[in-house]
């Protein structure tokens, strides 16, 4: 990085993280943080605007603004379809979400573990539920841990080392989140969310402004790269549809994301915040799409596919001054978009471990207020773990985000079944979680990331949803458990759900 963006980048990233701060402690005032309700949900009133900068915070990590240029630089324009991966996230959304969002409000879930809890009846469901959503989430934090490291050796120019970026910027996010909670974390998401579409959409306009530049890019990574610019095989296809099962159903049920259903004023807001989030990734996942199709021409083949992203803001910000800002917006848009989601991850990791865990165990009846402050310890003993492991990484960002939604989809009925599908019974579905889980470990261990080009999750999601038909189908009429507090019986009206 040239002296003059290092100095430009540097000022504005400080002047971000001394935000981030202050806004955590003016969040504090706004509420007693004591509940858990209050603390991890910012009691169960987030707006319109807010929900929907927090959603979408949430959802463009580090993953999406480092490992997808890097992707599209390694595999070429077949990544195309990384354009899609948030639209099938709304479109599961849509299926759950605005049920849940009533049902969590009626009933004061702060977990998902609570929902799980309520619609089954199962302990040992929640559990095994549980244990899931805290290995894939702890995955995801150690990305974004990665992440940050990755963003300030790079775009730093190797003046900030890979240690000194994961250690800074994870103590940020700690300080903040454990002071403000959701309200800080929701309120720093909606700034981060704004530099991130006006950085990337001014960028684009600037780098790339008319359709005659992407013929002639096209031309050139044809040129330089045939393989990255031919038509993508059938298998390539079958892998495009399987990742878009994979994301479209794991995003949905991010642990984080379940919290911002729950914390959403009303369903109406929810549905609104949706109907805008749809068309996001055309400015966004986009947009990095053609970063990475652009560093197929302007940087050596052999480059380290996570540095993609900070490469080409450096050669690009001395080109012209209205570049040298935008590419500074962006550089700031990068470290709080992999801040927000480390900051979300964390918050409801540390909801999951206080509530679920502690309160059902060490803590079981303890108060409110005892369970917030068990979690913000530990949160800080999350992180400082994850913290060393993050400092010898041994694996891209994309990887450990495969490893995620894999996980993640194993889950992914108990939400999108479970709300929809009131006749499916506890068994059928701690059967299906578990064959599924079975399915997925099994092909793994076997060396078979991937059958027939289709994920070994997408395999296991696949086993999971027949089990729950096929038992729930044998089991004839549901049982008292199949439909949680509160629903109407079948044929009845369901006024509000």
């Amino acid at each position: 990085m040239s002296p003059s963006l290092a100095l430009g980048a540097g000022a504005a990233v400080g002047l971000y993280l001394a935000g981030l701060v202050a806004v955590g402690y003016a969040t504090r005032r706004r509420g007693a943080q004591t509940g858990l309700g209050d603390f991890y949900l910012a009691g169960r009133n987030l707006g319109g605007f807010v929900l929907l900068l927090t959603l979408y915070a949430t959802q463009y990590s580090g993953n999406t603004l480092l490992g997808y240029p890097g992707e599209a630089f390694r595999i070429g324009y077949a990544w195309v379809m990384s354009v899609g991966f948030m639209m099938a996230i709304i479109v599961v959304y849509l299926l759950f979400a605005p049920r849940l969002q009533r049902l969590a409000r009626r009933h004061a879930f702060v977990t998902p573990g609570d929902w799980i809890t309520h619609r089954f009846g199962s302990p040992r469901l929640t559990l095994l539920a549980n244990v899931l959503l805290v290995a894939a989430i702890s995955n995801y934090l150690l990305a974004q841990l990665m992440a940050m490291g990755h963003v300030t050796e790079g775009l730093s120019g190797g003046a900030v080392p890979y240690w000194a970026g994961v250690v800074l910027l994870t103590l940020v996010v700690i300080v903040y989140e454990t002071v403000g909670g959701m309200r800080a974390v929701a309120w720093t998401d909606c700034v981060q969310g704004l530099m991130l579409l006006v950085g990337l959409a001014g960028l684009l306009l600037a780098v790339v402004p008319t359709p005659g530049h992407l013929a002639e890019l096209t031309a050139a990574v044809a040129a330089a790269a045939p393989e990255k610019a031919a038509v993508p095989p059938p298998e390539v296809s079958r892998n495009w549809l399987s990742t878009l099962l994979l994301i479209g159903f794991s995003g949905a049920v991010y642990p984080h994301a379940v919290q911002r259903i729950y914390a959403a004023r009303n369903a109406a807001t929810l549905k609104r915040a949706f109907s805008v989030m749809v068309f996001l990734p055309l400015v966004t996942t986009g947009v990095m799409f053609l970063v990475g199709i652009l560093a197929i021409r302007d940087l050596p083949a052999a480059g380290d596919a996570d540095q993609v992203m900070p490469a080409l803001l450096t050669a690009w910000s001395s080109r012209s001054v209205l570049l040298y800002l935008l590419c500074v917006v962006v550089i700031t848009a990068v470290v709080a978009a992999v801040m927000s989601t480390a900051d979300s991850v964390l918050l409801s990791l540390s909801s999951i471990l206080a509530k679920d865990v502690l309160g059902t165990t060490l803590l079981r009846g303890a108060p409110e207020e005892t369970l917030t402050r068990a979690g913000k310890l530990l949160s800080w003993g999350v992180v400082g773990v994850l913290v060393v492991i993050a400092l010898a990484p041994r694996v891209t960002l994309w990887g450990l985000t495969e490893i995620k939604m894999e996980i993640l989809a194993q889950v992914a009925p108990l939400f999108v079944l479970g709300v929809t599908w009131r006749r499916l019974t506890t068994t059928a579905a701690f059967a299906g979680m578990l064959a599924g889980c079975a399915t997925y470990g099994g092909l793994l261990v076997a060396g078979h990331a991937q059958v027939w080009n289709v994920h070994a999750g997408v395999v296991g999601l696949g086993v999971n949803v027949a089990i729950c038909a096929i038992l729930t189908r044998l089991s004839g009429a549901a049982g008292a458990r199949s439909r949680p507090a509160g629903w109407p019986a079948r044929g009845a009206r369901a006024a509000g759900l």
